[in-house]
């Protein structure tokens, strides 16, 4: 029997096709909004400033959300530019499904009490639907320093 060339290149695809992972899921946009205020943190910045905080919002693919988290930065940022890294966070959806993040970015100068900031997250676990999620997304906002609010928007993409 003979099997001609194109039926061979054909199986190959198939046979490749067939043995390849299974991608990953689609990137879908999100967006979102959420109030923040200082919470509990365990120091963990060394002689640097560890900052908790607590969240709500509302965001794409979560619903509505509540998070905790803490990242480090430096004293000065109630009057000066400042650097902010390592960032922890935990962002709980609606159904309860839990998303897990890493985060760094800055914080302009403040004016009249009030600073601008902005934060890059990557996604780094989560649970229920989100077991075997990814995604990268930007947050950014004012911090009010007279009142300890930070309100902010998010953006940016999601896959699970």
């Amino acid at each position: 029997m003979r099997v001609s060339p194109i039926a061979i290149v054909l199986s190959l695809i198939l046979a490749i096709a067939l043995a390849a992972p299974v991608g990953a899921a689609e990137q879908r946009p999100m967006t979102g909004q959420f109030t923040a205020q200082a919470g509990p943190a365990t120091p963990r910045c060394g002689d640097d400033l560890t900052l908790g905080f607590e969240i709500r919002g509302v965001a794409s693919h979560l619903g509505s959300l509540t998070g905790t988290g803490s990242n480090c930065t430096e004293l000065t940022l109630a009057t000066t530019a400042v650097a902010i890294w390592d960032g922890l966070a935990t962002f709980v959806a609606a159904d309860g499904s839990t998303l897990t993040t890493v985060s760094v970015g800055s914080q302009e100068a403040p004016v009249a009490g009030r600073a601008v900031f902005l934060l890059t997250h990557t996604i780094t676990g989560g649970t229920g639907r989100f077991v075997d999620a990814a995604g990268i997304w930007t947050v950014s906002g004012v911090i009010d320093f007279t009142t300890g609010i930070v309100d902010g928007r998010v953006s940016g993409w999601l896959s699970y």
